[in-house]
This record gives C-alpha cells, structure tokens and sequence, in this order.
C-alpha cells in the first residue's frame, strides 16, 4: 500500500538524495554535483512557497514530489510548478506517481491554484520517456516548451562586462535586443 504525507525540514537528506538520483538519470547517469542537504533544508523552510510530497512503501519512501507556487496573469492568480517528481526504479508502474500528483492537485485545489504545470525533458526524450504518458494520463496538456536563462553568475559577468563596455548579453542576444527595441531617442521625436 502507497502512502503519501507531506515533507517537512527532517527530509532534507531523503529529498536531497531522490532529487540527486533525477537529475542523474535525466543527465545519463552523470554524477549531479552542488547538491546539498542544506539547500534542501533552507528551501523546504520556504513554506508558503516550496511544497514536497514523499510517497511511501510500508516505511520505504518511494517518491518524491517538489513544487513551488508561482503567480502570473495568463494563470488568473496563482498556480503550481511541479519542480521534480521522482520514483524510485523498483517502484515505477505501480501507482507511485499517480499518487503524487494527486496529492498535488489537492494541494493546488486547497490552496485555489489556477493550474499546476511541469516542465519536460528535452525533445525527442520526452516524447520517449513515459513521464509524457504518465502526465497526459493525468490530465495535463501540452503547452508548449519551457526555454532558461541562467542567472547563476551573471552578476559577476555583467560587473566585468560593464567595465570594459560590453553588454552582459551575448552578440546574438544583442542583434535580437536591437531588432525588437526601438531607439528610444527617436520614439518621441
């Protein structure tokens, strides 16, 4: 029988490790580093914006889920991100999952979220992977993909650009930046 509860700070390690093991496999294996159970800590004590569901086998956790609340006009209000949802090998196809993202939708209903969303993998993965027919099974819909901007070190890269009077954008960001922004000089002229 599958439990569900939700995580608290004492999950640190237990989060740390199943989040560590996803991004493993979604990497190919690759050892994930600048994981710590003390990012762990300090995220879960985030508590009305970071929310986890450990999923259960007996005493065994079995899975994870992690989400975060988000605010946007497009949503009406408030919404949720699935951040992470891991289950462990042994465990998958038996309800696992399901189970977690049932606790979610409850979270997000109690909490009068607009919409829970979650981000895939990269195509082609993810129209392989069988995450797509677990979310679909769900009910999600696909909405189209989610790009990144790495913002991690840009402090320090902007602070040296500026200094020698380079934008901290790349060139292609640049040209891009120049045909969609008009010289403001001429704007009112």
């Amino acid at each position: 029988m599958v439990t569900t509860r939700e995580v608290s700070i004492d999950d640190a390690t237990t989060v740390t490790h199943m989040v560590a093991a996803l991004l493993a496999e979604l990497e190919g294996g690759q050892k994930q580093g600048g994981l710590d159970t003390q990012l762990a800590v300090d995220l879960l004590a985030m508590k009305e914006r970071v929310y986890g569901f450990l999923a259960f086998t007996e005493e065994r956790p079995v899975g994870l889920i992690m989400l975060s609340e988000s605010a946007a006009l497009f949503a009406g209000g408030t919404y949720g991100i699935i951040t992470e949802l891991y289950v462990v090998p042994d465990q998958r196809s038996s309800g696992v999952a399901m189970r977690l993202i049932e606790a979610a939708v409850g979270l997000g209903t109690l909490k009068d979220w607009g919409q829970l969303e979650v981000g895939a993998p990269r195509q082609p993965m993810w129209s392989r992977s069988p995450n797509s027919a677990l979310y679909l099974k769900a009910g999600f819909a696909e909405i189209g993909p989610r790009l990144k901007l790495p913002l991690h070190g840009l402090a320090s890269q902007r602070a040296k650009g500026n200094a020698a009077g380079r934008s901290r954008l790349d060139p292609r960001r640049q040209r891009a930046l120049g045909r969609c922004i008009p010289d403001s000089s001429s704007r009112f002229a």
